[in-house]
């Protein structure tokens, strides 16, 4: 189980190999996020909300994928740090700074099927298309979940044969 202070000291390692400070950026695990392995949000003054970076505590168990996130989402705070004010996404700018700290200058983690199995595992919520058999998990009741609880399941359609003949089944979710 990895923790915040790994995360930091790698960050530290990395601020010297880059000559970056990113001392003053949050990071922070989440629970919530298991299809966003990570994020990385400048500060927002107006808010009052500081630079943050979030890994998805699904990670927390793995090496590989952990770390390349880790090192993905430091990238994107190294860029912000070297360029303020401009916005880089997944641009060559940003890929230079990922081969620089060693990982995958990827816009998608490669932990797609991993996030994939452990968003099944923990879904409180499971929608089932009778017609063919497609399977949509849900962590939380939102808007569908919401709308066929309330009765209203011929208004949503199954995504992969457009059939609204859906079921709801709720799980006992991680």
């Amino acid at each position: 189980m990895h923790t915040i202070q790994e995360v930091r000291a790698e960050y530290d390692r990395l601020d010297r190999l880059c000559g970056v400070d990113t001392t003053g950026i949050e990071i922070v695990f989440s629970a919530r996020s298991v299809k966003r392995l990570g994020s990385f949000r400048p500060p927002v003054p107006a808010k009052g909300l500081p630079a943050r970076i979030m890994i998805s505590a699904a990670l927390l168990e793995s090496d590989d994928p952990f770390w390349d996130t880790v090192r993905h989402e430091y990238a994107h705070a190294a860029v912000w740090l070297t360029h303020p004010g401009e916005r880089h996404g997944h641009d060559e700018v940003w890929k230079a700074v990922c081969r620089r700290i060693g990982c995958a200058p990827k816009s998608t983690a490669p932990a797609g099927e991993q996030s994939e199995a452990l968003r099944r595992q923990r879904a409180k919520y499971m929608v089932k298309s009778h017609a063919c058999g497609a399977e949509t998990y849900y962590l939380r009741a939102g808007k569908i979940v919401t709308l066929m609880e309330r009765g209203y399941r011929k208004r949503i359609r199954c995504g992969r044969c457009g059939s609204n003949d859906l079921l709801l089944y709720e799980r006992d979710g991680g």
